[in-house]
């Protein structure tokens, strides 16, 4: 070998072993806690910009009376239960041994991680006319609490939409850090069943951290009255 590749070769090992030698920078995390809360949305009233079809007017008032009476004593009795009872050749099965209780005992011990990041309530129900947007008040809808002292980093995002016709990302955000004042805006949820099943980060700290959060969600004005659910998902990393 050449004394010129010898000399590349050398100087190569050397950078080799000053990386080697380096600590590591970067840190991988690992999930320590999520967080589930339910939100609730009531779809009820007419839609904007919908007028009922109104019926004409009639010559003259028309009055309908109605009268409700107890049915005869004789109609009551023919929806009463019938009485139970054995044929002649019947035969009757008796069991001979007396039953005694299972005693059944657990252990139960708590979650040593269970406190590590808390919400203060577990649902939240928004109401709201088709083609309406509506913010839920008061403000601060619910609160995220990260009760770590050590570096950890927080996502957020929404499982899935609220139907085929009502997306999730109809439900948007104004998160802001207690006791701070909200933001002007508020930004969409990422849905994780519809982007690429990933969550969004919401931020980061060393300490305990507590995070309001202001709701608004926008009805489609094809969405029919009913009950509509997602989850909120909050993950902690450490």
């Amino acid at each position: 070998m050449k004394r010129a590749q010898l000399l590349l070769v050398a100087l190569g090992l050397a950078i080799l072993a000053i990386v080697l030698t380096q600590p590591v920078k970067a840190t991988i995390q690992t999930q320590q806690a999520q967080l589930v809360v339910n939100v609730v949305v009531q779809v009820a009233g007419t839609p904007i910009g919908y007028v009922p079809h109104q019926a004409p007017g009639q010559a003259g008032g028309m009055a309908i009376a109605s009268a409700l009476r107890r049915a005869a004593p004789s109609i009551q009795r023919a929806f009463s239960a019938e009485g139970i009872h054995f044929e002649g050749d019947s035969t009757l099965v008796a069991q001979a041994q007396v039953q005694h209780s299972v005693l059944v005992q657990a252990e139960v011990t708590p979650n040593p991680k269970g406190t590590i990041l808390i919400s203060n309530v577990p649902n939240v129900t928004i109401t709201a006319a088709p083609g309406q947007t509506v913010k839920v008040t008061p403000p601060c809808a619910l609160t995220v609490t990260v009760n770590m002292t050590t570096a950890w980093s927080l996502e957020e995002g929404v499982t899935s939409d609220f139907s085929a016709g009502f997306p999730g990302k109809d439900l948007a955000n104004d998160t802001y850090l207690q006791p701070t004042t909200p933001k002007p805006t508020s930004t969409p949820y990422i849905v994780y069943a519809d982007d690429g099943s990933v969550w969004s980060g919401l931020g980061s700290g060393t300490g305990i951290t507590t995070y309001c959060v202001d709701l608004t969600v926008t009805v489609p004005p094809s969405v029919t009255d009913g009950t509509y659910v997602t989850n909120a998902i909050y993950t902690l990393f450490n």
